[in-house]
C-alpha cells in the first residue's frame, strides 16, 4: 500500500484518506460486472442521488450489502446461488462506491442507502453483509432487525479498523492518534454502536457468521469471540478464502443456502 507522506505525517490528510474508498481497477471492474448478466438492474435515488444496483428471483427477500471498496456486482455471483434457493435478491453501489457524484463515504452514507432500500422493496428477511458492510446493515436495522444476518469476514469494531488503517498506511504516532479523536467525534453518540465489536446488539436475530483465519483484512478472532458469547450465532470457518473469496466460494454459498433454506419454508407455509 503505496500512501504519500502528507496523509502518514498530516491528521486532516489521514482523515481524508480514511473517509475515501479505494479506486477499482478497471479489470475488476469487467469481472464483476459480467457476472451481472441474468439479474435486473436497478435505479435507488439516496439524497438526490442515484444509485445502481440489481434484483434477482422471487421469494423472500434478502439483501446483499457489499463491503468497503466493494460494489453490487461484487455480490453477484452469491446473490444468484441464494435466489436459485428460491429467495428475491437486492444490492446496491453503496455511496461512494459506483458511479455517482460521491468522492467519499462513510457508515452513515452506507446506512442511508440501506434504509432507502428498505424504503423501496420493504424489511428484508434476510440480510448477507460483507466486511464493513456488516457495520453499515447494523446500524441501518437497529430499529428492526432481519429475522437472519449472514456476516462475511465481519467488521464490526471501528477501532480495529482505524488500527489496521493506520497500521497500512504507516501513519506517524501522532496522525494516528488525531485520526481516531477525529473519527470518535464525527461519529458521535454512535461511537458506541461502531465499537461494539463482539458485544453488537443483533436483536433476536439468527446470525451465520463466516469467515477465514488467515484473513488478512478482519480479525478472525473477532468472529470467533462473537460466535463463542452470542446464542443463536454459527460460525463457519473457511480455508485459503482470504477476505474476498469466500463471496465467490461454492461451498460458501451452500453453507448460506442451508442456512436461510428454514426461513425459506417459514415464509412458503406462512403465504
Amino acid at each position: 500500500m503505496k500512501v504519500p507522506l502528507g496523509v502518514r505525517v498530516v491528521p486532516s490528510l489521514a482523515v481524508r484518506a480514511w473517509f475515501t474508498p479505494p479506486p477499482l481497477s478497471d479489470r475488476r471492474r469487467a469481472i464483476w460486472e459480467s457476472s451481472l448478466e441474468g439479474t435486473e438492474g436497478i435505479t435507488l435515488d439516496v439524497d438526490g442521488n442515484n444509485i445502481k444496483g440489481f434484483v434477482h428471483g422471487q421469494g423472500p427477500l434478502v439483501f446483499l450489502v457489499h463491503g468497503w471498496g466493494g460494489r453490487a456486482a461484487q455480490m453477484s455471483r452469491l446473490g444468484k446461488s441464494v435466489a436459485a434457493l428460491g429467495f428475491r435478491v437486492v444490492a446496491v453501489d453503496l455511496p461512494g462506491h459506483g458511479e455517482q457524484k460521491w468522492d467519499r463515504s462513510d457508515i452513515f452514507q452506507m446506512s442511508t442507502a440501506l434504509q432507502a432500500l428498505r424504503e423501496g422493496f420493504g424489511q428484508p428477511d434476510a440480510v448477507i453483509a460483507h466486511s464493513l458492510g456488516s457495520m453499515a446493515a447494523v446500524y441501518a436495522f437497529q430499529d428492526q432487525m432481519p429475522e437472519c444476518l449472514v456476516l462475511l469476514a465481519p467488521m464490526l469494531d471501528v477501532s480495529e479498523a482505524l488500527a489496521t488503517f493506520a497500521e497500512r498506511a504507516r501513519l506517524l504516532p501522532w496522525a494516528a492518534a488525531s485520526l481516531t479523536r477525529r473519527i470518535r467525534r464525527f461519529c458521535g453518540e454512535s461511537w458506541a454502536i461502531f465499537a461494539a465489536g463482539t458485544g453488537t446488539d443483533f436483536g433476536d436475530a439468527q446470525v451465520m457468521v463466516v469467515h477465514d483465519p488467515a484473513d488478512p483484512d478482519t480479525r478472525f478472532e473477532s468472529s470467533a469471540v462473537l460466535a463463542a458469547v452470542r446464542d443463536q450465532t454459527h460460525l463457519v470457518v473457511t480455508k485459503s478464502k482470504g477476505h474476498n473469496g469466500i463471496l465467490a466460494d461454492d461451498q460458501v454459498a451452500e453453507e448460506i443456502g442451508r442456512f436461510l433454506t428454514g426461513l425459506g419454508a417459514t415464509r412458503q407455509r406462512s403465504a
